[in-house]
């Protein structure tokens, strides 16, 4: 890891392919990002193939059997069996970064908590990744907006950390048509599994319900199942196409024939993601749930993919990438 800094530094310095957006300071100067894209991914990307038995303390075992069950190398599972999973995402090396950036310490403070959300779940979005291809570092970077690293509200009491809502029936929609709100129950909206009910939180409207889970596995389970959303045209809620159209991988990827399928609904043309259409695939993906519709936000997808560059969480699924394909 000691050259990883310096390698870093230099991409930015000598440009790399990096961008930095024309965006309002005000939206973001509050948030622990760096408002840019690189290619340092590519670096990480060989680090990651390359680094062997360095990355000892870096394994995650998945078990082929029951891909839904991982576990450390401290528990004793078939090897034979399972994929082994080594990353050299390492929060330390983050941080040091980012303290070199010469951030206040508010903002480190705000980075730090991202840091031990993704500790905390990145074997989660790693698992979900291996059974639904969903990238993990989108999943992490959704969870950290969704659940502000897991201290909002929601995530606190119902352990939904993606803002998943529980959908109104046929007898909920009759109320919501006549503006009956104070006739609305939690029995008036279904869900789906792993939740195991509503819960009602104030989001568009006060009488809002979001799924419950039993855990936060659970959570991501759910979240990654919705991102594997199948429909047969381009149209708000489709998003298994992103995982298909824009892999994971080193190369770049060209939006524009995506974006211009979905600029009907989107009402974004595909320059005008991030002022160019030729992106590292997380970008790419990023992009696509913002033209599917996930989220209202106009920088929603910016949000993440700075997110997915601050903290480098290309590196967990270049891991998982390489540990496929060796």
């Amino acid at each position: 890891m000691d050259g990883f800094l310096p390698v870093f530094g230099f991409l930015v310095l000598a440009g790399g392919g990096y961008l930095i957006y024309e965006q309002g300071f005000s939206e973001f100067r509050k948030l622990p990002l760096i408002q840019e894209i690189t290619d340092a991914y590519l670096v990480g990307w060989e680090q990651t193939s390359n680094f062997g038995e360095q990355l000892a303390t870096h394994i995650i075992m998945i078990d082929k059997r029951f891909p839904a069950y991982s576990t450390s190398l401290s528990v004793d599972i078939d090897t034979e069996e399972s994929l082994q999973v080594r990353h050299n995402w390492n929060a330390d090396v983050i941080a040091n970064k980012l303290a070199k950036e010469g951030w206040s310490s508010g903002k480190l403070n705000a980075a730090n908590a991202y840091l031990a959300y993704i500790e905390s779940y990145l074997d989660e979005a790693l698992y979900d990744m291996y059974n639904t291809n969903v990238s993990a570092s989108i999943t992490i970077a959704q969870g950290i907006l969704e659940s502000d690293a897991g201290r909002s509200r929601l995530a606190r009491t119902t352990n939904n950390h993606f803002g998943i809502k529980a959908l109104p029936n046929a007898n909920g929609r009759k109320k919501i048509k006549s503006r009956n709100y104070g006739q609305l129950y939690d029995h008036d909206f279904t869900f789906k599994k792993p939740a195991i009910g509503v819960s009602q939180h104030h989001d568009d409207h006060k009488y809002d319900r979001f799924e419950t889970y039993l855990s936060v596995q659970d959570s991501y389970r759910r979240h990654s199942n919705l991102l594997k959303n199948k429909c047969t045209t381009a149209r708000k809620g489709c998003y298994a196409w992103i995982w298909e159209a824009f892999p994971v991988q080193k190369e770049r990827i060209d939006i524009t024939e995506m974006a211009s399928i979905f600029q009907n609904t989107s009402g974004i043309p595909p320059e005008d993601f991030f002022g160019y259409t030729t992106l590292p695939y997380y970008a790419a993906q990023a992009a696509g749930l913002k033209m599917a519709g996930y989220a209202t936000s106009k920088s929603y997808h910016k949000k993440l993919v700075y997110l997915i560059e601050t903290y480098e969480l290309w590196r967990l699924d270049a891991a998982l990438s390489n540990a496929l394909n060796s």
